[in-house]
Parts: structure tokens; sequence; C-alpha cells
């Protein structure tokens, strides 16, 4: 791809996303290590979209690592500032998700549901399995917050052997690229429609769509946490984006950790 080609897909992405505003760069590279990586140095406070068709370095939750072979995935990274400090965005992975759940419902994909913290799921023949995932990192001032909206989607199956979770794709196939364009303009414009929501009402105006979309609502859960695992039944999220779990005697809420379907007791 050259730098021209590169140029007319950010156009045409442009022309297919209406809600993002004029003010906002929109850009396409055919390859780089961390779209993340690349807008955390930025620091100029415009509103940028790095989209890359390649991606040999992204990272996910935790350390973990995200590659992207050509075509295969929808990487990209979205650079927005908000005003105030970064406690204010409390939920804002799970408003996300949710956002981007329901632009690819929107563009008839079916069996979209999110794991909490910020996995998009799909169902598969055999079960369910990660379609894709958020991460956002923070740039913080004392007047703003500037957050880098790291998005990976799994447009073809990726090599097996190389992910804790079974994995899901939105095609059969790596997909033209009409198609690649098609999910990035959804995607993008999803977001650009749901941020300023997200800045004015915080993850409240998103739960209740949130928990429609629970992967694990109302299952037995096991929450691994960086201290300690607890176990109970998946209620859904709170108006803050903590998992809440009956477990039995009490309510818990959880900030942090990573959730799996608790295994049965075994008599």
């Amino acid at each position: 791809m050259t730098a021209d080609d590169a140029s007319t897909l950010a156009e045409a992405l442009r022309d297919r996303a209406p809600s993002v505003p004029a003010d906002w760069r929109v850009n396409v590279c055919p390859r780089t290590e961390s779209t993340n990586s690349d807008l955390l140095e930025r620091r100029d406070g415009v509103p940028c979209a790095l989209f890359a068709l390649a991606q040999t370095g992204g990272r996910g939750r935790r350390g973990r690592s995200w590659t992207a072979l050509p075509g295969d995935s929808l990487t990209f990274s979205l650079r927005v500032r908000f005003d105030g400090r970064a406690d204010r965005l409390s939920g804002l992975s799970l408003a996300v998700g949710v956002a981007l759940a329901e632009a690819l419902t929107a563009q008839g994909f079916d069996g979209l549901a999110l794991k909490w913290p910020n996995d998009l799921m799909r169902a598969t023949g055999p079960g369910v399995g990660k379609l894709g995932g958020v991460l956002i990192e923070l740039a913080l001032t004392p007047t703003h917050t500037d957050a880098v909206i790291g998005v990976g989607i799994n447009l073809a199956l990726p090599p097996s052997g190389h992910y804790a979770l079974p994995t899901a794709a939105l095609f059969d196939g790596t997909p033209p690229q009409p198609d690649w364009l098609r999910i990035a303009a959804a995607a993008l414009d999803a977001l650009a429609a749901a941020l300023p929501v997200f800045a004015a009402q915080g993850f409240s105006a998103f739960v209740e769509r949130w928990n429609r979309l629970n992967l694990h609502a109302g299952c037995a859960v096991e929450v691994e946490g960086e201290m300690r695992a607890l176990g109970g039944l998946c209620v859904g999220a709170d108006a803050d984006g903590a998992l809440l779990l009956d477990c039995g005697d009490r309510l818990e809420r959880v900030l942090a950790g990573d959730v799996s379907l608790r295994a049965p007791v075994r008599n």
C-alpha cells in the first residue's frame, strides 16, 4: 500500500462515518507496531483515529499481545480528550464495548455479547469465542485526561494456539477491502456518537445496554483478581462499571479482574 492508497482509505472512512466531527483526524497506515503507542506520543489535543492494516506489537490487558496480520483484523486506536480527572472515565471500556457490539449487530452480525470488562464475544458453532477487545491507556494532566482507546476485532480467525480464550471472527476468511472499510467505518462512527454521551453522562447512560449484552448474566462465575479470587452469580455491571457478584450472603463490587464461568462442584 502506498501513501496515496492509505490517504484514499482514510478519506473513504470519514465519508462513511457521518458522526465523526470535522476536526477529527482520521489516518490509515499499512503497518505499525502499536496504534496505541503511536497515539500516546501525540500531545496536540486534536482527536485522532489511527487504523493499521497490520500490527506487529499490539497490547491487550495485563501485558497480553494482539498481533494483526494484514487484512485479518480491524485494529485501530482513537485519542480523545476529556475534561477533568481520570476517575470520571470509570466504565469507559464497557461503554466502548456497547457501542462496538451494537454497531456490528447493525451491520448484520449475530451472536454478539460482552464479557466484563473489555472483551467482545461471539457465539460460534461449539460455543462462544473472543471476537475482540478494548484497551484504554490514559495521559493525565491537572486539567484534562487524554484517553487512547485501542480496539482489535478479528475479521478472520487468528492462528490457533496463541490465545487463552477460544476465538471467533466476523468472516470465514480474510475479507475483501470493501468489507474492511465497511466495518471500520461503522466502528468509528459508533464511537464518535457514543463518546460525547459518555463525556456528559458517564457509564450510567450505557449500563442497561451493557447488561443486556452481558455474556455471563445470571451465571456462576469466578473473578480472578490480583489479590484474591471471588465466586458468585454474575448480577451485571453497576453505573460505575464495576461488576456485581451475588456471593450469597453479600453483594460484592469488583473493580478489576478476569471473569470465567465457574466450574461445577463435583461430589
